[in-house]
């Protein structure tokens, strides 16, 4: 079942254990919600082998994703890329891409993204 993940809060900030969260399960990824803001939003999965998340895109948001743990394959915009621990990938909003665990060992991402509504409203005001 995906989670919010609970952080250490040292005054304004907010410290996340990457490691200390990850969680996995036999039968699909797990995901965990860091967090949710009104600007921005990150969330770690984890990937048993051969699990994977399906071919998707993101209308709006660009994306970032970081693999803190074993190499995640993924197909962006038709090429397939290898991306291995302590690397980032950050690819533009509305580009097809999914990702998989295609190794024998278990994988761990982050991604980030700019919440959606943020967006919007600042679309709704550019013409004002």
């Amino acid at each position: 079942m995906d989670e919010t993940a609970v952080a250490v809060t040292t005054g304004v900030a907010q410290v996340f254990d990457l490691h200390a969260l990850k969680a996995f399960a036999p039968d699909k990824r797990v995901r965990k919600m860091l967090f949710k803001t009104e600007q921005l939003w990150s969330e770690i999965a984890c990937y048993e082998p051969g699990q994977s998340t399906v071919m998707h895109h993101h209308p709006r948001e660009e994306e970032a994703i970081y693999v803190l743990e074993g190499a995640a394959t993924m197909s962006i915009a038709g090429d397939e890329v290898t991306v291995p621990a302590g690397a980032i990938v950050k690819f533009p909003a509305n580009v097809p891409h999914d990702v998989r665990n295609l190794g024998a060992e278990r994988c761990v991402i982050m991604f980030l993204k700019v919440n959606p509504k943020v967006l919007k409203a600042g679309a709704d005001g550019a013409g004002a």
